[in-house]
């Protein structure tokens, strides 16, 4: 059988390769079928038969292509080793730049290894943990608490991972932080600045819910006390504001309270879809639920909820206030209280949940 030229250079040249990686391709004769013998270590094989290459039924492109085919198949093999190697030896270098304490450096090498394909679950541990190590290590302005923990989540969901108490320590210093600014702003009174705080804790990934909880309950006792001191303070003020309410809203006075909720649910309506949830009214105030997506809604009507808690204070005939809470969240968007000096009730914006 004729065996062209092409096909002996090209196996010569395919043997050059696979000795290059320590394998062998078994010599073939023009007379004989070519066989391939692979071997790492010098033994042989069972052959593998590839006469359908020099067949002449084989089509001739066939012929032409199949070694070719077969070099890129053990060249993809190789590569994927290359890939492999190269992951151990941004592993390595990791390894000794965080001996050495260059923690940037140790990241960059990290995030390279993660990119190889078919980590072993042992390698893919070493690096995430790593990975979570340093960040926290190197912490803010680079990496933010929120950053840290997500990396370290990941890493902990890998069994064996040493992640887990640097979770704890991110978690306990983000609650302390947050648990500080709240107490610091309800001494001076900032209630926009406590309710801040509580809602830049609860999006925190490891925010306390029982913790975020205890903290609204504590910033609406102490918008209860801000208003009745208030009230106190400014009585003498706010009596000719009270009696220009009464002369506004005379009807007020005789509703029970069933009847004022049924009054302002109808006041709190837009194009026929009320904003309100919940009316829930007080000797001296009320508070209604507001479902978040009614936000944008009450946002725009402010002047409705303003002349809602006018009736308010015509109906207790005292300073009555309205809180507006968003359905949920535990905490209020807008606090209603009237002005002594506009003889009106005034809407205070607080920071949205």
């Amino acid at each position: 059988m004729r065996i062209r030229p092409g096909y002996v250079r090209h196996t010569e040249r395919m043997r050059v390769v696979l000795r290059k990686h320590s394998l062998f391709l078994a010599s073939t004769s023009r007379a004989n079928s070519p066989s391939v013998n692979f071997n790492a270590k010098g033994g042989r094989v069972a052959p593998i038969k590839m006469n359908r290459l020099h067949s002449a039924a084989t089509p001739r492109l066939l012929r032409r292509c199949g070694l070719r085919f077969f070099a890129l198949a053990i060249a993809a093999i190789f590569a994927l080793g290359d890939f492999a190697g190269c992951a151990n030896n941004e592993l390595a270098a990791a390894q000794a730049q965080l001996q050495a304490g260059d923690l940037a450096a140790a990241h960059r090498s990290l995030v390279a290894a993660s990119r190889a394909p078919n980590l072993s679950h042992r390698d893919l541990r070493e690096i995430d943990d790593d990975l979570c190590f340093t960040e926290y290590r190197i912490g803010p302005p680079e990496y933010s608490i929120a950053r840290e923990r997500m990396t370290c989540s990941e890493a902990a969901k890998l069994s064996g991972s040493r992640s887990g108490p640097i979770i704890t320590e991110l978690d306990q210093r983000e609650h302390d932080a947050a648990a500080a600014d709240f107490a610091d702003a309800l001494k001076a009174g900032d209630l926009t600045r406590a309710e801040r705080t509580i809602i830049d804790y609860k999006h925190y990934p490891g925010a306390d819910a029982a913790a975020v909880t205890e903290w609204s309950h504590e910033l609406r006792q102490a918008a209860d006390r801000q208003f009745a001191l208030s009230s106190r303070r400014d009585r003498r003020r706010l009596t000719p504001a009270i009696a220009a309410m009464e002369r506004r809203y005379p009807r007020m006075k005789k509703m029970n309270d069933a009847a004022f909720a049924r009054w302002v649910m109808r006041k709190a309506t837009v194009d026929g879809e009320p904003m309100v949830s919940a009316v829930n009214v007080g000797h001296d105030g009320m508070r209604l639920n507001v479902a978040a997506r009614r936000l944008s809604d009450v946002r725009f009507n402010l002047n409705r909820f303003a002349r809602i808690n006018d009736a308010m204070v015509a109906r207790c005939q005292c300073d009555g206030h309205t809180t507006i809470d968003v359905a949920g969240s535990g905490l209020p968007a807008y606090l209603l209280r009237l002005d002594p000096e506009t003889r009106q009730s005034e809407v205070v914006v607080m920071p949205q949940p």
